[in-house]
């Protein structure tokens, strides 16, 4: 249509064939270009891109890494750092302690810019990023490129980004450059999940495709959007030691939602799954508590004292932080060999637990060929050292499963390797895949056979884990039922990670999931509540474990309480509509009659067709009228009003106003008024028209049922509002259970 002509499509590195492959499918004449490391060298980039420059593809095909190696020019660099450092210099207007940070990265993008102007000034003539006339840019699984460096003056809130990373202002800075040379427009950026991790997110994508919106409502710096949209608050959380607890500070709460989600609507479409498009179903999740040993109580204590010592000061960063202590916290989690190699193996472990599970269905499961996965992030496969992927493939093995049913995606390393597994995987020769949500959670379909999903750790987004479930719950899978895994120690880090996907899940249902009539919305869906559940399992300190358990119940009635307030306004709204609707149905069936009974009459009064001539004249007469009819159908397509065309056994035929050459249609009007759907043939029309006609008694049928049905369904409204469920005491008393616990702990909450 002439809307785009040099089109350039960023994708992450792995997926790239595929990429290639279904564009070819869908558009085999296109002229496109195909991106990837080994021909985009340092000496082969120069070529490609002036080709690129001086050619109209119709698609170029860039992986990651290819697309951030592409220069941006002087002027463009320079353009975005004055620009960063004006909005910079804005946030230090406003008075704060963090004044004096802001000054110090001002000072660094003045030195950077001066570094530019002396580097770049003798840079070789080249062709920049701006020089190739990108008319549409196209990023896919665009949360890749969410880390964008924050500049805010708010202080000791967790879950905020201040750094960001090189790729991320790259790319913003492309994104820019696009924009600008096409009046604002041309970039698309597609993904499942928005929002990954933080509330911030959301700000980051209105900083990529609206940032002149932002400037225009003066919301272009992260401090004024949060004024604007979100809520700091403080809450009870589990400490990362677990055994403790803490009152943590995030961006938990949106505010204004209808303006937030209104700008938001503006750049965005949001389509959620359809449940009902030939997706497996799950019984929910089947979640393995191990219990703790007495090693990992040992090794609990010591990283409690670990954490007391990092929070007193008492030991430097660089030697020990709470990042380490996390991460070793998680190891052990996953299996105590992890910190301390020297432990026997145990029957109460998860790659214990977990190879037993996959056994069971593997035997179960030997006719049809299913398959399994196994999700594990940390301790892949590496060298000799101990880790999860040669453990668990070690007790598979012993348990009697051959080692050519079981693969690593990390073995895989091409695109013609991986084709070759996922095709293994489909037919069944691969009965057990091992992989990270990196590796083994994009771009990967192989649902065929999948009939078990196994969660060994825990990742830390919540879209991590749509991304690993998305794998089997997929369309395209021979089995209708499957099952999900998760396995969870006892008073370990599991409860920690669960707090954090809780967290993070409630920033992204308040603002995706949120109904826009709501000003304010800290409410949770299923997901965050069966999140709450699991680290309720795995937290070991019963007070807190009751604590967790109190929340998640108080949440599910106010949510539920909510829920059937609304339902009750629907209920009422509907039934209020009824008496029209009972109306309009009485007022259809009586002129439906009356119409079926004249059409009868008209047709018994036509003369019957005696010999060949009045065979041959009638004919010729229906021939002359669906030409007629067809002739005026071609040329009324889009007429802004409507039309009566002609009198057919008593019925206006009245061509519509403003309709589609794709689906034409016509209205028989008489005392009723009823649509025929038309199709592409002249003969085809008229039969439509006649069998509509003929079938009215029918019709009338099925309105009398329609009436029967409104009736029923007044009952069911009426019965339905006669008894509300309420949930207020139940609220009440979790509310009272919560302030008792808080008291226990020592929460206070002011």
């Amino acid at each position: 249509m002439g809307l785009s002509k040099k089109n350039m499509y960023v994708v992450p590195n792995n997926i790239v064939g595929q990429w290639r492959d279904i564009f070819l499918k869908m558009y085999p004449n296109a002229n496109i270009l195909c991106i990837e490391p080994k021909n985009f060298t340092p000496s082969k980039r120069e070529r490609v891109l002036t080709d690129i420059a001086g050619n109209d593809y119709d698609g170029i095909i860039i992986t990651y890494s290819c697309f951030e190696s592409i220069p941006v020019s002087k002027k463009e660099a320079i353009a975005e750092l004055e620009k960063k450092k004006n909005e910079l210099k804005s946030i230090m207007r406003e008075k704060s302690r963090n004044t004096s940070r802001i000054r110090k990265k001002v000072e660094s993008l003045d030195k950077a810019i001066n570094e530019l102007y002396i580097a770049l000034n003798d840079m070789y003539d080249t062709v920049f990023f701006d020089d190739l006339g990108i008319t549409r840019l196209f990023v896919d699984e665009a949360h890749n490129f969410k880390n964008v460096p924050l500049d805010t003056q708010i202080d000791k809130v967790l879950g905020l980004n201040k750094t960001g990373s090189k790729k991320c202002r790259d790319m913003m800075d492309k994104v820019h450059i696009v924009q600008k040379n096409n009046d604002g427009k041309g970039v698309v950026m597609a993904t499942g999940t928005p929002i990954t991790n933080s509330v911030s997110d959301a700000f980051v994508f209105q900083q990529y495709l609206q940032s002149g919106e932002l400037g225009m409502l003066d919301l272009q710096t992260f401090d004024a959007w949060v004024g604007m949209f979100a809520e700091r608050k403080t809450d009870f959380e589990i400490d990362v030691d677990t055994g403790t607890y803490r009152l943590a500070t995030r961006l938990s709460k949106f505010h204004n939602l209808p303006e937030l989600t209104s700008l938001i609507a503006s750049f965005a479409d949001f389509h959620k799954v359809d449940i009902t498009a030939e997706i497996p179903q799950t019984d929910g999740y089947r979640d393995a508590l191990i219990c703790k040993t007495p090693e990992f109580s040992d090794y609990l204590k010591l990283i409690s004292a670990r954490a007391e010592d990092v929070r007193r000061g008492v030991v430097p960063r660089d030697e020990d932080n709470m990042l380490k202590i996390t991460t070793d916290g998680r190891k052990a989690a996953l299996d105590m060999r992890l910190v301390n190699n020297s432990l026997p193996f145990t029957y109460e472990s998860k790659v214990a637990r977990c190879a037993e599970n996959v056994f069971e269905i593997y035997h179960k499961t030997e006719a049809g060929k299913s398959a399994q996965l196994i999700f594990c992030d940390s301790s892949t496969p590496h060298n000799h050292a101990f880790n999860i992927y040669d453990e668990i493939k070690r007790l598979l093995m012993a348990m009697g499963i051959p080692e050519s049913k079981i693969a690593y995606i990390h073995d895989a390393q091409t695109d013609a390797q991986r084709n070759t597994l996922f095709t293994a995987v489909r037919n069944g020769d691969i009965r057990i895949l091992i992989g990270s949500t990196f590796k083994l959670g994009l771009g990967v379909n192989i649902q065929d056979r999948l009939i078990a999903l196994h969660h060994i750790d825990i990742p830390w987004r919540p879209a991590d884990m749509i991304q690993r479930e998305g794998r089997i719950l997929r369309q395209g899978n021979l089995n209708s039922k499957v099952y999900i895994y998760r396995y969870i120690t006892e008073g370990s880090f599991d409860a920690y990670s669960w707090q954090l996907l809780e967290t993070k899940q409630r920033f992204i249902t308040s603002l995706l999931s949120g109904t826009l009539t709501d000003r304010d919305s800290t409410d949770i869906d299923g997901t965050v509540l069966d999140y709450a559940e699991v680290k309720a399992l795995a937290v070991g300190n019963s007070l807190i474990k009751q604590r967790v358990e109190a929340t998640n119940n108080l949440s599910r009635c106010i949510l539920l309480q909510k829920k059937r307030i609304e339902q009750c306004e629907e209920m009422k709204n509907e039934l209020s509509e009824i008496p029209s609707k009972r109306r309009t149905l009485l007022r259809a069936i009586s002129n439906c009659i009356l119409d079926a009974k004249q059409y009868k009459t008209d047709v018994a009064s036509q003369p019957p067709l005696s010999d060949s001539k009045a065979k041959a004249e009638y004919a010729n007469r229906r021939k002359a009228f669906r030409e007629y009819l067809d002739e005026n159908l071609r040329s009324y397509i889009l007429m802004p009003y409507e039309k009566e065309l002609t009198v057919y056994h008593g019925f206006k035929i009245i061509l519509p106003a403003n309709m589609s050459e794709i689906h034409p249609y016509v209205w028989l009007k008489k005392n009723g008024s009823y649509r025929v759907e038309l199709g592409d043939t002249e003969i085809g029309n008229l039969v439509r028209i006649d069998n509509t006609l003929s079938t009215l008694d029918e019709l009338c049928e099925k309105l009398n049922k329609q009436l029967e049905a409104l009736d029923d369904k007044e009952k069911e409204l009426k019965n339905s509002l006669a008894n509300p469920e309420d949930y207020t005491e139940m609220i009440e008393e979790y509310k009272e259970e919560v302030r008792m616990l808080d008291e226990k702990l020592g929460v206070d909450k002011k």
